[in-house]
């Protein structure tokens, strides 16, 4: 009777010695995150990247696909592809996202006449 004493007093001691345990933390490890923060995921921002147009129909690459009037990417809903970007819904509200036009630069050109060699007639 006394082993069997010993290992329900031993069993005790471990299932309590266990429970502290779980209530320990590493201080090494970094801190966990709020649940509501992982609860709260939000969609990436779009990106356009072209507008192609073939035989009179437009389409578009709107987060890396190919899409047209009525495509549903993730949380978005294309609209529409219009000639410079998209009309998509996102959270019930209607957004327009349009290509970046890049500043066009021109070359002056030269004043005089072309430089040649010393000694050398044009």
């Amino acid at each position: 009777m006394s082993r069997l004493l010993a290992f329900g007093l031993f069993a005790a001691a471990l299932g309590v010695n266990l429970a502290a345990a779980g209530e320990l933390r590493d201080p090494t490890r970094p801190p966990m995150r709020d649940a509501h923060a992982t609860e709260a995921k939000r969609e990436p921002a779009p990106v356009l990247s072209a507008v192609l147009s073939f035989n009179g129909k437009r389409s578009a690459i709107f987060n890396g696909r190919v899409v047209t009037g009525g495509s549903v990417i993730g949380a978005y809903t294309i609209d529409s592809v219009l000639e410079d970007g998209v009309r998509y819904r996102y959270a019930n509200s209607m957004h327009e996202l349009h290509l970046a036009h890049p500043s066009t630069t021109f070359k002056k050109p030269a004043v005089g006449p072309a430089r040649v060699a010393s000694g050398v007639e044009p």
